[in-house]
C-alpha cells in the first residue's frame, strides 16, 4: 500500500451507506462494500471522508427515536498496477 502523501493519481468513489444500528455501523459497512462489492477491484483504497450524516426519525405516541442512519462517504483509491 502506498502512503497517502505520495503524488499518485487517485479516484474518488462516493458511497451512500446505511444502517439501522448507528452512524459508525453505516460508515463501516460502506467501507467494507468498497472491497467486497466487486465494483472497484482495480483500486486500492487509502483514505475516506464522511461528507454527510443523515437519517430518519420515528415520531409516534411512543416517542421520537432514530429509525435509520445514513452516511455519505468519499473514499480515495489509487489504481493497482499488476
Amino acid at each position: 500500500m502506498h502512503g497517502s502523501n505520495q503524488n499518485l493519481h487517485q479516484d474518488v468513489i462516493r458511497i451512500i451507506a446505511s444502517s439501522d444500528q448507528s452512524f459508525d455501523d453505516a460508515v463501516r459497512e460502506g467501507i467494507r462494500e468498497l472491497k467486497f462489492g466487486g465494483k472497484h477491484n482495480d483500486l486500492e483504497f487509502q483514505t475516506f471522508e464522511v461528507v454527510q450524516l443523515q437519517g430518519t426519525i420515528s415520531d409516534d405516541e411512543k416517542g421520537c427515536n432514530v429509525q435509520f442512519f445514513q452516511a455519505v462517504i468519499d473514499a480515495a483509491g489509487v489504481h493497482k498496477h499488476y
